[in-house]
């Protein structure tokens, strides 16, 4: 401490440097989402807590706070992981974990369901024990995931909300202890998606959400898309009677051999009658030097993330149309480019985050339908003006190679000074 007590002034300024560093010039407003008639959001309380929230959708209620997350630890000592609302927004459900820390070890929580009424009223339905993750089906039931003795989600189990845990049924049961076994719904929310999926594979099973009945799982008749085979992984979602997938599946080879190298990611198409991967057609061709990385369904466009040669891109897919447009990026594209969070399917507007050398993290929206900005929340490191900088991306030749390389430099200063 002797040693460093002179410090402490150098000490106190630096930090005070790297608190201004990291002051955030604007914050985006919480995500929207519209369901049904109404909206449904997250904000801050004054007390520090989270809100979950919904209004009218017509703008002529009050606002009714859902949630509180300080009134669920306070009434019943849970802390809020995730939450979902039912189609019918008749069902909260909020997966929690104890307080006094009674699941630490487990990676398992527990499920509470509320019932909700039209007034925000919610009473709190019944708790279900040890769920890794779930989701509501219809016809007031949902589906989680178990976890097996190496904490592994390994089945899937079927619930009639309101009903004893103990009548529950298993709809999926997988073997193989190296898989990792998950159930989402399509954005649309045509379909349930089974995955079970490896660190270099996937397998995906559908079925109907519209089948599901409240007595029994019968009527529960998955289908696979494409068995499963090293090295080849897919991702599946949906939209008017077709399922769109990203693969890198090898093009006419449905075997199980395994994959040594991987392939690039392929944008692909299979009617919803049927999926299997002997009727998947290309729906978006990308350039020898472009790879997909991740791709957003909407109702009319489906966002696409590429890059190309090192640099990001955002492909805009018009369904309408059939016709490809790209955003303009911020900095000309010298940037690093990921999706927000865009739950909303039944819109035109993206939101996307961005940071670069001379952007702390922020957050932009676009129109879809016009290729525009069209909202920015931005913030800058020590409130320096981006538009001081010029940010080059090069490429340096080295041991006959091509290497991306991002130069920074104020405008001040010219290359050739250098």
């Amino acid at each position: 401490m002797r040693m460093t007590k002179g410090m402490r002034k150098l000490q106190k300024e630096i930090a005070m440097d790297m608190e201004r560093a990291l002051e955030v010039d604007q914050v985006p407003p919480p995500i929207e989402t519209k369901s049904g008639s109404f909206v449904y959001y997250t904000k801050g309380s004054a007390s520090g807590s989270q809100l979950y929230c919904r209004r009218a959708a017509n703008g002529t209620e009050p606002e009714q706070v859902l949630i509180d997350t300080d009134d669920l630890s306070a009434q019943y000592g849970y802390e809020l992981k995730s939450l979902l609302i039912s189609d019918d927004h008749g069902c909260i459900g909020c997966l929690v974990t104890h307080i006094d820390g009674s699941h630490s070890g487990t990676e398992t929580s527990n499920l509470m369901l509320f019932s909700l009424k039209d007034n925000g009223k919610v009473e709190h339905l019944q708790t279900l024990d040890n769920i890794f993750n779930f989701v509501f089906g219809e016809n007031d039931t949902l589906f989680y995931t178990v976890l097996n003795d190496k904490l592994r989600a390994h089945k899937i189990r079927y619930h009639c909300i309101g009903h004893p845990q103990c009548n529950d049924i298993d709809i999926f049961v997988e073997e193989d202890d190296e898989c990792f076994v998950d159930i989402t719904r399509t954005k649309d929310k045509k379909f349930h998606i089974i995955n079970s999926n490896t660190l270099d594979s996937s397998e995906v099973y559908v079925f109907s959400s519209s089948a599901i009945g409240t007595d029994t799982s019968d009527s529960i008749s998955a289908q696979l898309l494409r068995r499963r085979q090293r090295g080849v992984e897919y991702y599946v979602d949906h939209y008017e009677g077709e399922f769109v997938i990203l693969t890198n599946s090898p093009v006419n080879d449905d075997s199980d051999v395994s994959i040594g190298e991987p392939l690039p990611f392929r944008l692909m198409r299979a009617p919803s009658a049927l999926p299997s991967s002997k009727n998947w057609k290309p729906l978006l061709c990308v350039a020898d030097d472009e790879r997909i990385e991740d791709v957003e369904m909407f109702r009319d466009y489906i966002m696409v993330s590429v890059k190309r040669q090192g640099r990001p891109v955002v492909i805009i897919h018009n369904r309408v149309s059939k016709s490809n447009s790209e955003l303009p990026l911020p900095n000309g594209g010298n940037c690093v480019v990921r999706p927000d969070s865009n739950p909303q399917f039944d819109t035109s507007t993206v939101r996307l985050c961005f940071s670069s050398p001379v952007h702390l993290e922020s957050t932009i929206e676009y129109n879809m339908a016009t290729q525009t900005p069209h909202k920015s929340w931005t913030s800058t490191p020590l409130h320096i003006d981006p538009d001081d900088y010029v940010i080059q991306h090069e490429r340096a030749p080295s041991d006959g190679l091509q290497v991306p390389v991002t130069l920074i430099r104020h405008k001040s200063i010219s290359l050739a000074s250098q």
